[in-house]
């Protein structure tokens, strides 16, 4: 990996684009403050064709954020933390804190690792035949003849879910430093300027609906960034501790070049889990490195065309409640 890393680093992989990225995010948030205004403006219609635009915008701005959860955005991390709060807990409703538990360390560290990496469990699915064992009759009922039909209708429910989630964590949360402070405050003056204010001018109804149909549009444009790129490689028992295991469980994706730019690289996601560190924009010259560099010593480096990744996990959900987690060992002896 020090080889690889002083490849990457000689290559310019690590440069930051920091005013490019802030001018993405600007273009961003405008487009959604346009949306916004549309639907307070025009006729009740119009708000159905903005509102799939709003969640578009806020999706590829919280994948923003995610690189400030990164420390990739800037080289400061003052400005990272910054842009963090800005993308997740202030516009978005979820906890930065709650994110860098869950998707930095636990996802990030365990990448398809049964009843550890939470990125490939939503309840009450399972990803695994041990994982629906340990289920009680009702959920394997559900899981045998509806998870299949399910995976993607639940994922509109996916903000509300991680919201809740993010309260929880600060709730639970033994520690209360500056950070946890900032969280809280940026999570309440989400719920202000999204609910409470426009509820006083528009009504209870119209603002929530407005709202709950904006966030669900967002979780399934997050589920269809993020499970492509490992759900349908297998899932793992006992992960070896290394970085092959991010080779194993990660896969890159072929997209049309007019969604790359809403990615945010998220199509790279062998190179951003390999190396969180690297800027998006730096992700598609680090590729021609670590591909070359993966050949070259004969390690897997896998990549997959966006339709077929989608329907690959639609598959997966389908028939993941009988299929075996494996053990790390027999994933990479089944390779070898």
């Amino acid at each position: 990996m020090r080889e690889l890393r002083a490849h990457l680093l000689s290559a310019g992989c690590y440069r930051h684009h920091e005013l490019a990225s802030w001018a993405k995010l600007g273009i961003l948030l405008a487009v959604l403050g346009g949306v916004i205004a549309g639907t307070i403006l025009g006729p009740w219609w119009v708000a159905l064709l903005l509102v799939p635009v709003g969640s578009v915008a806020a999706a590829a701005a919280a994948m923003l954020g995610h690189e400030g959860s990164h420390r990739s955005f800037s080289p400061s991390p003052r400005r990272n933390a910054i842009l963090n709060h800005i993308a997740f807990p202030l516009l978005g409703g979820l906890g930065a804190l709650y994110w860098r538990h869950k998707h930095d360390n636990a996802h990030h560290g365990h990448p398809n690792v049964e009843a550890t990496d939470p990125d490939i469990e939503l309840w009450p699915m399972v990803s695994s035949a041990q994982a629906h064992e340990r289920c009680g009759p009702k959920r394997r009922w559900f899981q045998r003849h509806l998870q299949g039909y399910a995976f993607w209708p639940l994922t509109l429910f996916l903000p509300m879910m991680m919201r809740i989630a993010s309260v929880r964590h600060l709730l639970n949360a033994k520690r209360k430093d500056a950070a946890w402070f900032a969280d809280a405050a940026c999570l309440a003056v989400h719920y202000a300027a999204w609910i409470v204010v426009p509820t006083f001018f528009f009504g209870f109804l119209s603002t929530m609906a407005f709202y709950i149909a904006l966030w669900a549009g967002v979780g399934i444009l997050l589920a269809l960034v993020f499970a492509p790129a490992h759900m349908g490689l297998p899932v793992i028992l006992d992960q070896n501790n290394d970085w092959v295991h991010q080779l194993e469980t990660t896969r890159n994706l072929k997209l049309p070049r007019v969604l790359r730019w809403f990615f945010i690289g998220l199509d790279y996601q062998v190179e951003h889990h390999l190396f969180p560190k690297i800027p998006h924009q730096e992700l598609p010259r680090a590729c021609a490195v670590v591909e070359a560099w993966c050949a070259k010593h004969g390690f897997p480096h896998m990549e997959i065309g966006y339709g077929d990744a989608v329907v690959d996990v639609t598959r997966f959900i389908r028939d993941a409640w009988k299929t075996p987690a494996l053990s790390g060992q027999a994933v990479r002896q089944a390779a070898a």
